[in-house]
């Protein structure tokens, strides 16, 4: 039996880097996904703002997400090549991130994403590849 997008939901949630963020995955469907992150302190750098492996982390979520609205039942996908610009920076609040499909060939998938904080201030973009692999339930 393939998987569904809410099989997939529920096994993009239950990731345990998804689950260390606090990441919330708000909608996802074909070619797309929104999610949102509270930042909490555990995200910070020694500056006292978000770090940015955890910007560029919460980006590639969102991007694989919605690739993997295009593969299931059949298969799933690896990041490539993540390319993360880094606009704003923030220390608290909200931010929500939407990732959609660029285009999705047989063995690879390009994506974009966006982070958004609260007030709708643009905080990161990013574009990434991915290699599209058969999937194998565990």
């Amino acid at each position: 039996m393939g998987e569904t997008l809410e099989r997939l939901k529920a096994r993009m949630a239950a990731s345990p880097l998804v689950r260390l963020l606090g990441i919330e995955i708000l909608e996802m469907g074909q070619g797309r996904a929104r999610l949102s992150m509270g930042v909490k302190k555990e995200h910070l750098n020694s500056l006292g703002t978000i770090h940015g492996g955890v910007i560029a982390a919460l980006n590639d979520v969102a991007c694989g997400i919605a690739v993997n609205t295009l593969l299931i039942p059949h298969a799933t996908s690896v990041t490539l090549d993540l390319r993360v610009e880094f606009i704003r920076s923030i220390s608290q609040g909200t931010i929500t991130c939407e990732g959609g499909v660029s285009e999705k060939r047989t063995q690879v998938a390009f994506a974009h994403s966006r982070i958004m904080d609260e007030r709708g201030r643009l905080l990161s973009t990013a574009s990434a590849t991915y290699f599209v692999r058969p999937f194998k339930e565990k």
